[in-house]
């Protein structure tokens, strides 16, 4: 008698998923096809994505927040600073109608203090998208460059300091002050070298883990002179953590600049300084990988984007 021949039925595959009590008694056991296995694996695959995107759009959220906070923080300080500006502004007006020699000269003060205040006020703060990850590359939108004009505005007034009447005695007072108010801004470059790590998200270079860099890394040699960016008061000065060597200057008006891994420090708490005064050594102290200076500014104890004040390059 012939034997039948054929291909035998394959067995099914299974995975076989079992529960084990401490005390061995009651095992329970699941059988799961491998048409199963590939069903829950999928399930698990679009689980994970779902967690991914989900973690993505939640960090996306935290930033936009950030985002907004820092607008409205930069929004509120140049309100106030133009507020100032405009006060000396009315004293000029006050004066520049009088009959003197100089009437032309501060007719066109004026005009131009008017114009530079309401362009970097105005202008950039409509142009302006604060950002942590944004090195913000454009000098335009800086006000450095309006900074820098309104300080050449004023040397039009030097011929008044030879004056010994009311009127220049008042137009001098003013110019004083307004350039008392742009030395307290931090628009100096710290210390000779360029960005090497801009402000916002990044890789940090010693831990490996992405996290917001608060300041802007300047690269340097070691022991080259680092420089108070605006004129103020030393508020730290001497060890702080992984900022190693570090000094802390505060300019009034809620500014305050951080000077960081620093090999020496040339100042101390509480001293009084002046814009372009030097403060420190560049160094590696701290958590760093090489020579550089970590510079930050605060704006009422948050950090922004340093190049809004300095610029991009020296």
């Amino acid at each position: 008698m012939k034997k039948l021949r054929g291909k035998a039925p394959k067995p099914k595959k299974y995975v076989s998923v079992m529960l084990v009590p401490h005390d061995s008694n009651n095992i329970k056991t699941w059988k799961i096809s491998n048409l199963g296995t590939k069903f829950f694996s999928l399930i698990a695959f679009f689980m994970l994505v779902l967690l991914i995107l989900s973690g993505c759009l939640a960090l996306v959220i935290k930033e936009n927040r950030k985002i907004r906070e820092e607008q409205a923080l930069l929004h509120d300080f140049f309100i106030e600073q133009q507020d100032y500006v405009m006060q000396n502004i009315t004293t000029i007006e006050e004066v520049r109608d009088l009959d003197n020699i100089s009437k032309e000269k501060l007719y066109e003060f004026s005009l131009q203090v008017q114009d530079i205040t309401r362009n970097y006020i105005e202008k950039e703060m409509k142009t302006l998208s604060i950002s942590r990850s944004s090195a913000l590359t454009d000098p335009s939108i800086s006000f450095v460059g309006k900074i820098a004009e309104l300080k050449a505005v004023l040397n039009y007034l030097n011929d008044a300091n030879n004056k010994e009447d009311e009127l220049f005695a008042e137009l001098s007072k003013t110019r004083e002050e307004l350039e008392n108010y742009l030395d307290h801004l931090p628009t100096l470059w710290p210390t000779e070298g360029i960005i090497e790590s801009g402000f916002g998200r990044r890789l940090h270079p010693v831990y490996r883990w992405y996290h917001d860099h608060t300041g802007v890394d300047i690269g340097g040699k070691s022991g080259n002179p680092i420089y108070a960016t605006a004129s103020g008061t030393v508020i730290f000065a001497g060890k702080n953590g992984g900022y190693g060597n570090c000094v802390d200057i505060s300019h009034g008006n809620g500014l305050v600049t951080r000077y960081a891994h620093c090999s020496k420090i040339l100042v101390k708490k509480w001293q009084t300084v002046k814009v372009g005064q030097e403060i420190a050594k560049v160094g590696q102290t701290g958590t760093a990988t090489g020579p550089h200076l970590h510079f930050e500014i605060l704006l009422n104890n948050n950090p922004i984007n340093p190049t809004i004040f300095i610029g991009t390059k020296p």
